[in-house]
């Protein structure tokens, strides 16, 4: 569902498709995916997917992922094509909302820690190595502050006290206020540690470079016969890129579904990434403390359930990101070594 309702509806849909595109439309879905508002097209020859974005999405950003999706097709990454307006624009503005229309993917998703094929999860890796591989020859983009929000001193400090006042002001009608209360202090007191043991200075001995900056499953459409397309490069920035590999496994394998992570695979993960771009002996071994440092000084989820209980998804979210943090910060020595061994 749209972060936003949609100021579209079928007659709006209508003309846009004819003044802007010359397209006339047989038939007009939404579909319930993703922050935008999504529309599926059809056509008597074609398949498009109409997207309507909400009022703080930029012209500039969505300039920015068309280039780089343009950029990535034409290196042969499975990439949407998004199509030009009558005006030579891959975008029009309605009521304050930017609208793009692109190519139709014909394939399936699949939903986080859902795949228990071995390959299938390598395959990610394989993507996600190529991807990083294309982007390294891409203009350097903006970090977007991503140290400072999520690999800083300050970002734990941060992140302890909004667990505190997170906990100070849980409903007293909340069912889950004792659970959401224990698992907010065992953050508070893993970001307590990790500010005692950690060196923030590591930080900057890691590999940055562009990445999509959002990749997971949530981002791939699999075609069993034509191959797995990357969509939303709409956070693509430089970061540690050891971050998005951890990050986009966690999310991939059924094995951490409950923030277990199957060691074995994720090193077989990184192998896999490492085909592509090459990572140092610092990205190997603090690898999982990147991670676990942006894990622990996050609230989300736990936030919007308090205010909105039908908000239950993102309830379990943030109970399986807590689960996971933990679980890392009980073997953060055990995938440091393992990890290691891979430039041994």
């Amino acid at each position: 569902m749209g972060i936003q309702i949609s100021n579209l509806n079928k007659d709006t849909i209508k003309n846009i498709l004819s003044n802007y595109y010359n397209i006339v439309p047989k038939e007009i879905e939404e579909i319930n995916r993703g922050t935008a508002n999504i529309f599926k097209i059809t056509t008597n020859e074609n398949q498009y997917i109409l997207k309507e974005f909400s009022e703080n999405r930029s012209v500039q950003s969505v300039e920015k992922e068309v280039d780089i999706i343009n950029f990535l097709s034409e290196r042969n990454i499975k990439v949407p094509k998004y199509l030009m307006t009558n005006q030579k624009k891959y975008y029009l503005e309605n009521e304050n909302r930017i609208i793009i229309l692109q190519e139709f993917v014909d394939g399936y998703t699949m939903e986080n820690n859902s795949v228990d094929d071995y390959n299938k999860i390598i395959e990610s890796a394989t993507i996600l190595g190529k991807i990083t591989k294309e982007l390294m020859d891409y203009p350097e983009l903006d970090g977007g502050g991503f140290i400072d929000k999520n690999l800083s001193k300050e970002s734990l400090n941060n992140g302890i006290n909004k667990a505190k006042a997170l906990i100070e002001n849980l409903n007293e009608d909340n069912p889950y206020k004792e659970r959401i209360k224990k698992e907010l202090e065992e953050k508070i007191q893993i970001s307590k540690e990790l500010l005692k043991s950690f060196d923030f200075n590591i930080v900057k001995k890691l590999t940055f470079t562009n990445a999509h900056g959002d990749y997971s499953i949530q981002q791939l459409i699999y075609n069993d016969t034509n191959g797995t397309t990357v969509i939303d490069f709409e956070t693509a920035k430089k970061l540690p890129i050891v971050w998005e590999i951890m990050r986009s496994y966690s999310y991939i394998d059924k094995d951490a579904k409950d923030g277990l992570l199957n060691i074995s695979t994720l090193v077989a993960y990184f192998k896999e990434f490492c085909k592509y771009v090459p990572l140092n002996d610092y990205d190997l071994t603090y690898a999982p403390y990147v991670y676990i440092i942006q894990l622990a000084n996050s609230v989300f989820g736990y936030k919007e359930y308090n205010s909105d209980y039908s908000q239950r998804k993102l309830l379990d979210f943030a109970f399986f990101r807590t689960n996971l943090c933990k679980y890392l910060f009980e073997n953060l020595d055990i995938i440091s070594l393992e990890l290691g061994k891979l430039n041994k």
